[in-house]
């Protein structure tokens, strides 16, 4: 019987092996679907090139710059201001040391710049500088050559200095640039510097008698002048990113700004008029706190 029903199961296998090579030699092969396409991928850009930047800054002096006058000669008024050998500043006569003060500033600046690698970037930034007040007071004595009553005398000076600094600068991002970025840099460049200086002068003779006592003052003398020197900076920040494109930056900068001259015609009533002072306002560092936005371009 098992013989039989395997006998019937070789032939029920046959027949359906014919009946499907039939059906494709002559009736209509079995649709199969075709692949669908998938579009190639398109290049994103993992980051930006170029970036806009815009920055405002308060400015207080490191150092006070140290203030210099040369080409007027003191002691050469009409009598009894006159000197037995007459000096210039700084000279004996003068009291050491003179005072001096300079003041803080406001600044604001736009750059442009560009993401190098992962971890570096450049920019170049111009810096617009108000007018921090500078002023420096010296006190001298001598003796009248006329009278043989002593002579004391202060000399003021103001400048006022507007200055432009360009600088190229170099930062290195300590982590790649995300939403936390801190990063340190150093700049080099050079400031064109607005000098406006005004000068006073006055001596008053000591007789020992109540007051008035006889004194002269130098008609006051002001003159402006203009000046290129080197500047420097270090600094070290953090930055902020709202989203791909805007950037918020905090940073400290310690700048490096050469200073300049300024020379004014003082009209002294002595023999020697007018006079040629040079008045000249030293190097000096500052430190800086700096808010700003970087806006990424392209």
């Amino acid at each position: 019987m098992d013989v039989m029903k395997l006998k019937y199961a070789l032939v029920a296998l046959g027949a359906l092996a014919a009946a499907s090579a039939s059906a494709q030699a002559g009736g209509d092969a079995i649709a199969i679907p075709a692949p669908i396409p998938v579009p190639a991928p398109i290049p994103v850009q993992e980051g930006f090139t170029w970036y806009f930047r815009a920055d405002l800054g308060y400015g207080m002096p490191m150092n006070t710059p140290k203030f210099s006058e040369s080409g007027y000669l003191f002691g050469t008024g009409p009598n009894p201001f006159t000197a037995a050998a007459p000096f210039t500043s700084g000279q004996v006569p003068f009291f050491a040391p003179s005072t001096a003060h300079v003041g803080d500033n406001l600044m604001g600046s736009i750059g442009i710049g560009a993401y190098i690698t992962r971890h570096l970037r450049g920019d170049i930034t111009v810096d617009f500088r108000d007018y921090p007040g500078f002023t420096t007071t010296s006190n001298y004595a001598y003796t009248s050559n006329s009278s043989g009553n002593q002579i004391t005398g202060v000399v003021k000076d103001s400048l006022r200095t507007r200055s432009v600094v360009t600088m190229l600068n170099g930062y290195f991002d300590i982590l790649p640039r995300g939403l936390f970025t801190p990063y340190v840099g150093a700049g080099i460049g050079f400031v064109y510097n607005d000098i406006q200086r005004y000068r006073f002068n006055q001596e008053i003779e000591q007789t020992g008698a109540a007051p008035p006592l006889p004194s002269q003052t130098i008609p006051p003398a002001s003159g402006k002048e203009n000046s290129i020197g080197l500047a420097g900076a270090l600094m070290g920040g953090i930055s902020f990113a709202f989203d791909q494109r805007w950037v918020l930056d905090v940073n400290y900068r310690a700048q490096y700004l050469a200073g300049g001259s300024a020379y004014v015609n003082v009209a002294n009533p002595g023999p020697l008029t007018p006079q040629v002072s040079k008045g000249t306002e030293g190097d000096h560092w500052e430190h800086q706190v700096r808010v700003g936005l970087r806006w990424n371009i392209w």
